[in-house]
C-alpha cells in the first residue's frame, strides 16, 4: 500500500477494535466455560523435562490468565491515547519532526493504536490457545507437543507480520497530504 488515505486508516482502525475487542470477549466466554462447567484442575504449567505437568485449581488460573489478559489489554488499548500525550521529542520514529502537527500527530496516534491493538489481540489469542490446551490437560487429554509449537509459531510470525508493516510505507510522512 503506497498511499495510506483517511479511509483505509480509519477500516484498519476499526479491525483492529474489533479484533481486541473479539479476542477478549472470547478469552471471557472461555473463562466462564472453565469456571461453570471446566474441570476442578487444570494444566498450570507444562513441564518441558518430562516431569509431569503442575495441576492448579481452575479458579486460580482463571484468575491469573485474567490479570494477565486485563494488563495487556490496558498496556496494547492505551496507545495511541499515550501517543497523544507524549512529546514527540520521546518517541523513536521516523521523521520524527515531519509528524510534530496537530493533524499528523492525530493520524499517528491512531495508525500507532490500530496497529498495538492487533498485537494485543493476537496476544490475547495467544493466552486463549494455551488455555484450552490447560484446560484439555485437565479434562485429561494430553496434549501433543506439537501444539505449543504450531501455537507459539502462529503468534510470531502474526505479530513479525503486524511489526513489519510498520516499517513500510504506513508510518512515512511523505505520504501525507501537505499540512
Amino acid at each position: 500500500m503506497a498511499d495510506v488515505d483517511e479511509r483505509s486508516d480509519a477500516r484498519r482502525t476499526l479491525i483492529a477494535r474489533l479484533a481486541l475487542v473479539t479476542s477478549v470477549a472470547l478469552f471471557a466466554a472461555l473463562s466462564v466455560w472453565l469456571l461453570i462447567a471446566g474441570p476442578p484442575e487444570v494444566i498450570g504449567h507444562f513441564s518441558a523435562n518430562n516431569g509431569g505437568p503442575r495441576y492448579d485449581p481452575t479458579a486460580q488460573f482463571v484468575a491469573i490468565m485474567a490479570g494477565l489478559v486485563a494488563f495487556l489489554v490496558v498496556l496494547f488499548a492505551s496507545t495511541g491515547w499515550l501517543m497523544r500525550r507524549v512529546p514527540i521529542g520521546l518517541m523513536n520514529i521516523p521523521n520524527r519532526e515531519r509528524w510534530n502537527t496537530p493533524a499528523r500527530r492525530e493520524i499517528l496516534a491512531r495508525r500507532v493504536g490500530a496497529d498495538m491493538n492487533l498485537m494485543g489481540a493476537a496476544s490475547v489469542l495467544l493466552i486463549v490457545a494455551m488455555m484450552v490446551l490447560s484446560a484439555l490437560g485437565g479434562l485429561g487429554v494430553t496434549p501433543p507437543g506439537w501444539a505449543f509449537v504450531v501455537t507459539m509459531g502462529v503468534f510470531l510470525v502474526v505479530i513479525a507480520a503486524i511489526a513489519f508493516g510498520m516499517l513500510g510505507k504506513r508510518y512515512d510522512p511523505s505520504t501525507l497530504p501537505p499540512d
